[in-house]
């Protein structure tokens, strides 16, 4: 960064790094989001390629080399995205504007461009959650690129600067926020991922009717795992429904899942 003669950091610089930077970690652990794929010990992210699959399954192309293929190009996208932008933060480092607007340009192109293509796919499909999502990026791209080509002429920005020492303060606290989030992570891993997959029980709710309430972090094998554990704690039972509530008895897509099962006996 540029100091000045007495050793003070332009707000105008502050503010390109840190878009510059956003950008370049907002890439980085979408790309690994879709590499790791799913939820896993200190990682919980989004199962992408079975949202793909689901996607093109209600195309009837539910192939799984066809939700493959459309994942490797959108994590292609997102990478070169990230490249683009390490490369303007390392010109804008050091201090090469032409490069670094040429390289932020690029970054900014393939963003939008990516941005696009899941706008065109969450429409196609009909995930309007989605659509909401990647169309607000679209925009607040559209507002990085404003920001960071104009901030240099914005004349009341000279006026701000930050001395070293309010730099150093600034880092001891983000260690501390990052020290005690790690510590969260960690904890939470210890004590909650174990939901992903442990058995629930099922709650009597009539004479053959039985209710799973299923936390936030299980998956289907929790699902499994419940089914499997209720048959063998009543061999006397055979399953004949199993359902879920209706959509309007449902508060959000956040939800945990609620199943019931019906039954009678053998």
């Amino acid at each position: 960064m540029n100091l000045t003669g007495n050793s003070r950091i332009r707000g105008k610089e502050l503010i390109k790094y840190s878009i510059v930077i956003y950008w370049m970690l907002f890439w980085l652990f979408n790309f690994l989001d879709k590499l790791i794929g799913g939820s896993h010990f200190l990682w919980v992210g989004k199962d992408r390629f079975a949202l793909f699959e689901r996607y093109f399954d209600s195309l009837a192309l539910g192939r799984p080399i066809i939700a493959d293929i459309a994942l490797i190009i959108t994590a292609g996208l997102e990478i070169f995205a990230f490249l683009f932008f390490a490369g303007a933060l390392y010109h804008l480092i050091k201090k090469k504007n032409t490069s670094t607007h040429l390289w932020f340009f690029l970054g900014i192109i393939f963003t939008l461009g990516t941005f696009t293509f899941f706008s065109i796919g969450d429409q196609f499909f009909g995930d309007h959650a989605e659509l909401l999502e990647h169309g607000t990026y679209w925009l607040i791209t559209l507002l990085s690129w404003f920001i960071f080509t104009h901030i240099d002429k914005i004349n009341v920005l000279d006026k701000i600067s930050i001395d070293k020492k309010t730099v150093s303060i600034a880092t001891i606290l983000a260690i501390v926020l990052i020290s005690i989030t790690s510590f969260s992570i960690f904890r939470h891993n210890k004590t909650s991922f174990i939901e992903r997959t442990e058995a629930v029980d099922g709650i009597k709710i009539d004479n053959n009717k039985y209710k799973f309430s299923f936390p936030f972090l299980a998956g289907s094998k929790a699902f499994e795992n419940s089914i499997a554990e209720f048959k063998k704690e009543h061999p006397n039972l055979t399953i004949n429904y199993i359902y879920t509530a209706p959509s309007p008895l449902r508060l959000g897509k956040s939800d945990g899942l609620i199943i019931y099962i019906q039954t009678e006996k053998k």
